[in-house]
């Protein structure tokens, strides 16, 4: 039995609990979290033998655990993977893996000297719709990949609301790094030449904000194949999903779309709802792509499965992202990496 600890209470946090409890070859051990009514919010939903901390290092100190799940705030991974790294532990990170590159480099390096496995959360690496679509690019129906064109957009809700901690994160911290691991994850992992990146500050700055509303940024790689990356988080909260993602892969040999706003039935009457979609349970299982990830990772942990979306990828992808906040921030000038 791997035996769990899981970093962070919040939204996350509870999701991976819940799924792990659903894991035959998994034991959720402790949850840890400063958050004292987080704590007692998670409290209801897991077994009495559930242990919780406030603090994740005397979690780690004092139970015998074989990993963590760090499901903190975005800029908040750091510390946690290095003290989990120098503790022997496996560890699946929330995406970003940071939101600093030398950050990134730290983590990666205490990982390295540790030998331990580190998995990034790149969920969509087992959303139905994508895998299905990576099928079918690695049979070369697509042929070689010209040009990306990924759209992944939020409600207004997110940063307002769902995120106590947006102000600390940006749109292109919270949704490019889905995106541009996707583009990558089809494209055979080719390797970023320059950015280009442009963001607008206008709705959330007039709510006390100082974030962007939008970013778009223009990716240029090694063979002059290009992909473009538009996400927003203002769209209105009548909207039937929390998301909208959608995807143009254009190739040598053909075109193919993907549009995972559609996977659900939705009824409108003074406001827009979601009955149904990806992820729905079904006799009580839990069937999300982030449900998916985190069967994968104990089947990792097991040697069932290899090691996907691991902690390299998770750096370059902060690399690739903290080049576009840098050309955005500068007001569109070229960054070439």
């Amino acid at each position: 039995m791997i035996r769990v600890g899981v970093i962070g209470a919040g939204i996350r946090g509870r999701m991976y609990s819940e799924t792990l409890l659903q894991n035959a070859y998994a034991e959720l051990v402790a949850v840890s979290d400063t958050s004292a009514g987080a704590i007692e919010r998670i409290k209801s939903m897991l077994p009495d033998t559930v242990k919780f901390y406030s603090d994740f290092k005397e979690m780690i100190d004092k139970e015998s655990l074989d990993a963590v799940i760090v499901a903190v705030p975005d800029f908040l991974h750091h510390d946690p993977v290095i003290y989990a790294a120098e503790h022997g532990l496996n560890i699946l990170c929330e995406k970003p893996f940071s939101t600093d590159l030398n950050e990134c480099m730290e983590m990666q390096a205490a990982i390295d000297k540790a030998g331990v496995k580190c998995m990034v959360a790149f969920e969509n690496r087992w959303n139905m719709p994508m895998v299905a679509m990576k099928q079918k690019i690695d049979e070369g129906v697509l042929g070689d990949i010209v040009n990306v064109n990924a759209r992944l957009n939020d409600k207004i809700f997110v940063p307002t609301e769902m995120l106590k901690w947006s102000k600390g994160s940006s749109v292109g911290w919270f949704l490019f790094p889905h995106v541009l691991d996707l583009i990558m994850w089809f494209n055979g992992g080719k390797k970023v030449k320059q950015v280009y990146a442009v963001g607008t500050k206008k709705v959330l700055a007039s709510m006390g904000l100082d974030i962007y509303d939008s970013m778009q940024a223009t990716v240029t790689f090694e063979d002059d194949t290009s992909a473009t990356m538009t996400s927003s988080w203002i769209l209105p909260n009548s909207l039937a999903l929390t998301y909208d993602l959608k995807m143009e892969i254009i190739g040598e040999k053909s075109t193919a779309y993907l549009n995972t706003y559609d996977q659900c039935a939705q009824v409108f009457s003074d406001k827009a709802e979601n009955l149904h979609s990806l992820g729905t349970p079904i006799d009580g299982t839990l069937t999300g792509n982030s449900n998916f990830m985190t069967h994968h990772f104990i089947n990792v942990l097991r040697g069932t499965a290899e090691l996907d979306a691991d902690s390299k990828k998770g750096v370059y992808n902060t690399k690739v992202i903290c080049a576009i906040h840098e050309s955005a921030a500068a007001g569109g000038k070229v960054i070439t990496l």
